[in-house]
């Protein structure tokens, strides 16, 4: 038997919470794995993980470093299958004490480096037999979040415009996913004392579900939360 090769996916936001779990269960599940994200020295200790191939410190928010760094990461993969943009930052703030700046870090953060990141990894993924865009959105990108309208704001554009690059991509094989996340824990323990939230695992393993559907078949949306509402 001809061993399949192993697949090769991007993570960003790597660093930390959902990023760093979607890169260790990616892993472990026999994915070829690049990171990449601020934090310079969480990604080092990302990269002693067996099957995190390659890890990049870099600004997203930034084209000109986005692309850098999606070009070395390829590189250094030999070639690209899926891209996973979970680089992003929850903020809450009154929209009347929000100013424009922060109206537009925040869209930054949570819209734009996703768009600079696909567009460095879009003619990679072109090369794959079978190519996925996941993006991490959160309810907010479907729901209103009073209190972070700008959070909001920037989660219901990266549904929108992946939205529209679903129909433009699949043209092209390559398959777009959204994913549609409640609360998420930091870590266990908060989940077993207050069962509010959900252990990034879980959202992780959605993730992979996403990722290894069939060929010819694509997971275009999910959303899910914990069983129990927030306390108000």
């Amino acid at each position: 038997m001809v061993d399949q090769p192993q697949k090769r996916v991007i993570v960003t936001g790597a660093s930390q919470g959902l990023g760093r779990v979607l890169a260790e269960i990616l892993a472990k599940s026999g994915w070829r794995v690049g990171a990449v994200a601020r934090n310079s020295t969480a990604l080092e200790n990302l990269a002693s993980t067996p099957g995190v191939v390659a890890v990049r410190a870099a600004d997203l928010t930034d084209a000109e470093a986005a692309r850098v760094a999606i070009e070395e990461l390829v590189e250094e993969l030999q070639g690209l299958d899926a891209l996973v943009n979970n680089a992003g930052k929850v903020h809450f703030q009154p929209f009347e004490e929000t100013r424009a700046e922060d109206f537009l870090r925040v869209l930054e953060q949570n819209f734009l480096s996703a768009v600079y990141s696909t567009q460095a990894a879009l003619p990679h993924l072109k090369s794959s037999k079978v190519a996925s865009l996941i993006q991490i959105s959160s309810i907010s990108g479907t729901h209103p979040l009073p209190g972070g309208s700008a959070y909001s704001a920037a989660k219901h554009a990266l549904v929108g415009w992946s939205r529209s690059i679903f129909g433009e991509l699949r043209e092209q094989g390559i398959r777009v996913s959204l994913l549609h996340p409640g609360s998420i824990a930091p870590n266990e323990q908060e989940v077993a004392s207050e069962n509010l939230s959900m252990p990034p695992e879980e959202v992780a393993r959605m993730v992979l579900h996403q990722l290894e559907a069939p060929p010819g078949t694509v997971v275009s949306e999910v959303e899910i939360r914990p069983l129990y509402p927030p306390r108000r």
